[in-house]
Order: structure tokens, then sequence, then C-alpha cells
């Protein structure tokens, strides 16, 4: 099979831009995704290494080198693509961009050719690859060993649902494109996000359609299609919608956390963060670290609380304030100017819980918001919310926020009476796990947290 789809690419290779509207289209708004998250990363970082997977005449690196270049990021790349007319395609191609790059024939199907690849990449990426793997979990399983601590996967595919008016004209015989479910259970660990989209192509006609479908290395559903089905086909396409198709698009974002761990945050305050923070802890293994701690003129903190509640090492807060207000009006009731890139991780690489304040859009001084300080540790998320009214908007929309900043989320902690309707509506509208429903606890003690133990 890696044979035939390597000739099949390299017969087309030469021809292949003038008929690839989708392939441009898509390779764009994956450039643009991509751009978004390091426009957003606080730091910035000032190198990238990218690994490129299928990267076909260089679409992808077309539209997203120059944009990288404009946030004053030096990339070094490494193209690969199984077909070597391809690979002789792009250097022309790549000569045009900024950035230095590498070609490479790589297998992106053979765990054992990836896993040969020198060094470690800050982002692996690929556009409109992944439908031709035959083993997705095996091939992200090898990329995101190859992946430096906090790098990224960024990816597109077709989606069950492409070409349904081609379908219906044409028959049965085209590829069964997978489902998103079906490949969220794939991503090598938790928080990974697969958003579908649709895309409409236009053609004048049924035979342009065709033409460009045979122009990107293609088949129409068979080999050798019988003529006289083919030209009915084209008739039925043609009455239906004049040659134009839609495609449904799958967008998968993946991130390696720097370390392992996991950033505790709610949907809103008292909602139960430092509880879940103190089971997570003991149940993990894990360090304890609030980096700011607000509402010390009324209580000791959550600090001392997990260390009494779950028995682990825990690191004192960076930012620590009297005022039980959101950390920007606290610190300007005490007169202090906050310095958000003063937060940092503490050091070291053994597991460890990071519990925000508040929820993600508590404001930390007067241009970061909590889910940027998020954003920037990497950590996979776990949403704490309430479980009862008004919990599906609250932590739908908070769902929403993370992913739309390709932040990993391990998973939801539903505390209060368990509602079966309400965990069941955001595990299917906010396709993640709900992993644990914590009731209001007659005693929360060193005993309780034991008894509560689970993990993402």
């Amino acid at each position: 099979m890696t044979a035939r789809i390597a000739a099949s690419f390299g017969a087309v290779a030469a021809d292949y831009d003038r008929h690839a509207g989708l392939q441009r289209v898509v390779a764009r708004r994956l450039a643009e995704r991509i751009t978004g998250l390091y426009r957003a990363a606080a730091p910035r970082p000032a190198t990238l290494r990218i690994l490129e997977i299928g990267a076909g005449t260089g679409l992808l690196t077309e539209a997203l080198a120059p944009r990288l270049a404009g946030l004053g990021v030096s990339v070094h790349w490494t193209v690969t693509d199984l077909a070597p007319a391809m690979l002789e395609r792009i250097g022309t191609r790549l000569r045009t961009l900024p950035g230095a790059f590498d070609r490479r024939r790589l297998d992106a199907a053979d765990p054992r050719a990836i896993a040969a690849l020198d060094g470690r990449f800050d982002l692996v990426c690929g556009s409109l690859v992944w439908q031709w793997l035959p083993d997705r979990a095996a091939t992200l399983a090898a990329l995101a060993a190859r992946l430096a601590p906090g790098g990224r996967i960024a990816l597109t595919t077709l989606l069950d649902g492409s070409l349904a008016d081609w379908r219906a004209a044409w028959g049965a015989g085209l590829p069964d494109w997978p489902e998103t479910g079906t490949l969220q259970a794939e991503w090598p660990g938790p928080g990974g996000v697969w958003e579908a989209a649709d895309i409409a192509v236009a053609h004048e006609g049924a035979r342009a359609f065709l033409r460009d479908l045979r122009g990107i290395g293609a088949a129409i559903g068979n080999a050798r299609p019988d003529p006289a089905r083919l030209r009915a086909a084209m008739r039925r396409l043609d009455a239906a919608t004049g040659g134009d198709v839609g495609y449904r698009i799958g967008t998968g974002l993946w991130r390696r956390p720097p370390r392992p761990g996991v950033f505790v945050t709610g949907t809103d305050t008292g909602i139960g963060k430092t509880l879940v923070s103190a089971i997570l802890a003991r149940a993990l293994g894990a360090s304890y670290f609030k980096p700011i701690q607000t509402g010390l003129a009324d209580e000791a903190g959550d600090t001392p609380t997990v260390a009494e509640l779950a028995g682990v090492a825990v690191h004192p807060p960076v930012i620590a304030l009297a005022a039980p207000l959101s950390p920007q009006d606290a610190a300007r009731a005490e007169g202090i100017t906050l310095d958000p890139a003063a937060l940092r991780l503490p050091p070291g690489d053994g597991p460890l819980v990071v519990e925000g304040a508040g929820g993600l859009m508590v404001p930390i001084d007067g241009q970061t918001l909590m889910i940027d300080l998020i954003e920037r540790f990497g950590l996979p998320v776990v949403l704490v919310a309430r479980s009862t009214l008004g919990t599906i908007n609250h932590t739908l929309l908070s769902l929403e926020a993370l992913r739309r900043r390709g932040i990993a989320v391990a998973g939801v902690v539903l505390s209060g009476p368990p509602d079966v309707a309400n965990r069941r509506a955001i595990e299917t509208w906010g396709r993640v796990r709900v992993l644990a429903e914590i009731p209001r606890l007659d005693r929360v003690d060193a005993n309780a947290v034991a008894e509560w133990g689970f993990t993402p």
C-alpha cells in the first residue's frame, strides 16, 4: 500500500498544485491555527524545530513559514514526504521561504522510521495526510515520542461525511474516512481535541471535479471505473450540485506536557478546586503549586491546606495577596504591580498539580488572564464544575475557551449532588470525560482525600 500511495502522488507531482484547491484552503487554515497558538504564547519562542509529514508540494510550508517569521520566530524545518517526486517539487518552493529546511523521504506509517529521526521537535504538523495512514494510533505514539516537552501536534484530515454528494451520485466504493470520536480515542495521552468544519469546493461541473480528483492522485472509487456508470454518476452530480462538492475537515491538536501533572481550574470560585487538587496530588504522588494566592487576610491559604490533606510536598506561592479578590484587584488594593512573566513552574520533572486562582477569565493584571497562564504552563486541565442547574452552560463555555487556545483538557470533575442528565450533557456536548462526581462531604480530611482517589 505504501508503494502504491507513493507512486500515485509521485505521478502527479508536477501538476499537483493546479488541482489542489481544497488542499490549499485547508493548509492555510491550519497555518492560521498554528500561528495563533504561538502568537498567544507568553513568552513567545525565539526558535522552533518543526517536523512536517506528508508535505506534498509544500502548501502548508508555504502558508506557515512567513506567518511564523512575522512573529519573529526562527524555524528549522524537517520537511518529509513519501514520494521522492513530491520532495523534488517542494525544493523549488522552499527556496523562496524564510527558515532553514531539510528535506527527507519518510514513511509516516512506519513508527521505526519516525523513531530514527534526529533530535526533538517543537511542532509536528501535517495537512490532509492523516487519512492515508493505516495505523494512526501507532504513528501518533511515535510522533509524540519525538516531541520536546511542551511540543505540539497539529494535523488535518478528511472526516466521515466528506464528498457526500459524490458518494450519493457514485454509490459504494469510496473510502470510509474516520469520525471525530474514533480519532479522539487515538491520541497518545489526555487532552487532545479534534474539531470538525465543513468546506465547500466549487467546480465547473462534474467533469472538472473528477479532473481535480485525478490531478491530486486520488481515486474516483475504483481503479478502473465502468465508463457508463461513471457518466451516469457525473450526470447525477451535475443535476444535484452543478459539480460542487463538500468536505468535512478535522483539525487535531495535542500538546505534550512540559512535565507530568495537571492544572486545576474551575467554572466558579469556591467550587472545590483545592479539594480536587489535594485528591489528585495524593493519587498521582505529585507535589502541589498554587502560583497566585489571594484572600490571606481571612485564611491561611490553600497551600497549607493541601499539605495537610494530601501529605505531599508543596511549593510556596509566587504571589501572595491579602484581599479575597481577583489577583488584579487584590494587588491594586495593596498598591502592588504584578508581573505575570515571573510566574513559572517550579524546577523538577516529577508530577505536579497546579491550582489556579478562580476561573479561566480571572484577570491577573491589565493584560493577562488566568487562561493565559494555563496556556503558558502547558499542563492538561482538570476543570472543576458544580453539578447543579446552570453547570452545562458554564462548563461548555469553559471547555470551548480552553480548546480555542489549543489547551489540553484531561477531564471534568463535578462537585455537588450527582446529576445524571447534567453529566451526560457535559460528556456528550463537551467531548470530555467526567473523571469524578464528588458530593458535599460530611468531613474533609486526609482520610476523605484518600478515599476519593482518582486520576485523569
